[in-house]
């Protein structure tokens, strides 16, 4: 007995689903070494009307000498964003009221590329 071929009708009304295709894992690409973040530092303290905080520290462009001006964003928060520290590199900075009274204790360590929010008191 022979095999004969049978041809279906298909049905127009059914919808054709996709066809599949595997699905790639994501991955995050991991963050070269060495590379510059942004950290932003923020002092949470009231100096009163008037004053400034500034940063002093052992990292460019932070200098022990001289300290750079936070910019105020409320009124017992002081920002300020460092750009030049690689990712995860340790840093050592400290707060001061108008750059001239340190805040009291150690200095602070920070990593580079978190945000770091310190509550310091003078």
């Amino acid at each position: 007995m022979a095999a004969r071929s049978v041809r279906a009708k298909s049905d127009s009304t059914a919808a054709v689903p996709p066809p599949v295709t595997a699905a790639k894992p994501t991955r995050r690409r991991a963050k070269p070494k060495g590379r510059s973040e942004p950290t932003p530092i923020r002092v949470h303290y009231d100096v009163g009307i008037g004053n400034r905080i500034t940063v002093r520290g052992d990292t460019d462009p932070f200098r022990w000498d001289c300290g750079i001006d936070a910019q105020n964003a409320a009124v017992d928060v002081w920002e300020f964003q460092l750009e030049q520290i690689p990712a995860g590199a340790t840093f050592h900075f400290k707060p001061l009221i108008n750059d001239a009274t340190y805040s009291i204790g150690d200095n602070y360590v920070g990593t580079g590329g978190q945000t770091l929010d310190i509550y310091p008191a003078f």
